[in-house]
């Protein structure tokens, strides 16, 4: 997977972060995505719930390892490909009967925040398949927009003052409470989430059936 969008888009959403008097406002999202895999569920268990070794299936992760060992939880650091950026996952609950792991992301490239993730193996609709769920859930920052301006394109602000390919003027939410601006949802860091999960999704039904 080219992830040439996933990085721009991530080097936008930390440019909105670091605006003066952004993030007053947050919404809550969610995201979810799944796979039917030609394989049984013990076996594709066996490969996902390798915490530490999302690498081995996700080919959009250039590398994972276990960090921070001197701690109870067991921490990952993520790196992915085209220099999208890092993430660290701490582990909350691995269910071997369930075949579920639940993790938290500490941090990542993208604003959001309390960023909870289930990622489950079950039984397929036909015997010998297995369905993979990954479903994310966190916070995220509005954006202040001008109510008597022309509507924004779809996932891009309106046109306004430009610094690195980013509309300042749209996400300066100090002024969100005012006449002349209304917060409303951004939809990008979900379509990235969305999108990564897809691909990793993906990937793992390639690297179980090849």
């Amino acid at each position: 997977m080219k992830l040439s969008k996933l990085l721009w888009g991530a080097g936008i959403l930390c440019a909105v972060a670091a605006v003066p008097g952004f993030a007053q406002t947050t919404f809550h999202e969610k995201v979810t995505q799944t796979v039917t895999v030609n394989a049984e569920p013990a076996k594709v268990w066996a490969l996902v719930s390798d915490f530490e070794g999302a690498a081995r299936w996700d080919t959009t992760i250039e590398k994972s390892m276990g960090i921070d060992e001197d701690k109870e939880q067991l921490t990952r650091l993520v790196v992915y490909k085209e220099g999208v950026g890092k993430e660290v996952d701490v582990l909350d609950e691995r269910s071997d009967s369930d075949m579920t792991l639940r993790y938290h992301v500490r941090s990542s490239p993208w604003p959001a925040s309390r960023f909870n993730v289930v990622l489950r193996v079950s039984r397929g609709p036909t015997p010998g398949t297995s369905v993979v769920e990954w479903r994310g859930s966190f916070d995220t920052p509005g954006i202040a927009v001008d109510p008597d301006g022309p509507p924004p394109i779809e996932g891009m602000p309106a046109r306004g003052p430009m610094i690195y390919g980013f509309d300042v003027e749209t996400y300066d939410t100090s002024r969100a409470n005012s006449h002349d601006q209304t917060v409303v949802r951004d939809k990008r860091t979900v379509k990235i989430v969305s999108d990564l999960y897809r691909a990793g999704l993906d990937s793992l039904k390639w690297v179980i059936e090849r």
